[in-house]
């Protein structure tokens, strides 16, 4: 037997308080003056043995109360020669963080070969399944006892390009408990950002006989920088220049110049030095965009690659097509309704359209497919044959 606390068994020394209070303080009347005792009654005096064996009771049940109050506190424990024999055996958890962050310094792969390591040790009798996590949990496969199953189930493990959840994965592991109807011993592999916390301690309890074992995979906090935002045009228009505006943040970096180019195609238009203060953020500006006719692939990127490589360039897409003709039909009265109209589209569009002013009188032979739409200002009536067409045009869709 010993005690987790044992300083805590001095205080059995507090039993001499009701040793003295029943044993050594001694009960004393005062006599009092009375000027007769003709008016008391007649009794006899109660035993004396008696209450001295009630004393007795209530000095017992006080230094019983201490004794056990004492013993609490200290923490008692038995110890056993022999090992307790285990009436329930658990189902072995590898649970592999996958997250984007996973990839700095190759931790995804570390953290693959600890799971393998550890599920190999399992014993023949002993069970074992494998999970990933990051946006979504993903069950690798169902409980086995076979090691090439679960080795497998390690290496099929990908990348993911989304931040971890430590509350999707305890909720999977409330739902694999309540399937295996045994207790769990979980062992999480993971960088442990503070991005994968939940909102509430509460979505982190565990469910009933679950163990859990942390195995962290980064050593320490390396330096990043990242292009954390672009704002760039979608659309262009022919010998039109577009504008992007970029980010560079640095997370644990020391203050540094980085060069940073804005690329179309694979193909450099621009490049210029950035200075980023010391775990900082600074913005860059191109001017420079020009992309050739259709849909072109064009990234911002920093030239000096660090651990993060993933998150060194921003990816964005931009058009470059010749405006679409918008048809405007008005009056023949009406000329300054053309005139405002144009003026509104090009101010909010960028010149997206180009806005062609006919009359009703002006649309026989025109072919209404070739408009991105048409505009009807207070005309009040059209030819058969053109009224015919725009009702095909707008049943098309």
């Amino acid at each position: 037997m010993g005690f987790t606390a044992p300083w805590l068994l001095a205080g059995l020394a507090a039993l001499s308080l009701p040793l003295w209070l029943h044993l050594l303080k001694r009960h004393k009347t005062p006599p009092e003056p009375f000027s007769s005792l003709m008016f008391f009654e007649q009794r006899e005096q109660s035993s004396v043995r008696q209450h001295r064996l009630d004393f007795l009771l209530l000095l017992s049940l006080r230094l019983l109360l201490l004794v056990l109050l004492v013993l609490a506190f200290a923490g008692p424990y038995w110890k056993s020669g022999a090992p307790l024999a285990r009436t329930e055996r658990k189902l072995t958890v590898a649970a592999i963080d996958n997250s984007f962050s996973m990839r700095q310094g190759g931790r995804l792969e570390q953290a693959k070969r600890e799971a393998a390591a550890l599920l190999s040790r399992l014993g023949p009798e002993s069970q074992g399944q494998v999970v990933a996590f990051a946006g979504q949990v993903q069950l690798m496969g169902e409980p086995t006892s076979d090691a090439t199953a679960l080795r497998s189930a390690v290496q099929a493990i990908r990348q993911e390009d989304t931040r971890g959840s430590f509350g999707d994965l305890v909720r999977a592991l409330r739902s694999i408990a309540q399937s295996a109807r045994t207790g769990l011993d979980v062992h999480v592999f993971s960088d442990f950002q503070k991005t994968a916390m939940p909102a509430g301690f509460a979505e982190l309890s565990l469910p009933p006989g679950a163990v859990l074992t942390p195995h962290p995979v980064a050593e320490g906090r390396l330096p990043n920088w990242a292009v954390e935002s672009v704002s760039a045009p979608h659309r262009l228009e022919q010998n039109q220049k577009g504008r992007v505006q970029a980010v560079i943040a640095g997370y644990g970096t020391p203050e540094a110049e980085l060069k940073v180019s804005l690329l179309v195609r694979g193909a450099a238009v621009e490049s210029k030095p950035v200075r980023v203060p010391e775990s900082g953020r600074a913005s860059v500006e191109f001017t420079s965009l020009t992309v050739p006719h259709g849909w072109s692939r064009a990234e911002v990127r920093i030239e000096k690659r660090d651990e993060f490589p993933e998150d060194d360039r921003f990816l964005f897409a931009v058009e470059h097509s010749d405006p679409m003709p918008v048809l405007f039909i008005h009056e023949p009265r009406d000329t300054r309704s053309p005139i405002y109209f144009r003026t509104a589209l090009d101010a909010a569009t960028q010149s997206a359209f180009t806005v062609q002013a006919a009359t009703p009188i002006q649309l026989g032979g025109v072919e209404v497919g070739r408009y991105a739409f048409v505009v009807l200002s207070n005309v009040v009536s059209l030819p058969p044959d053109f009224e015919q067409k725009l009702r095909d045009y707008v049943e098309k869709g």
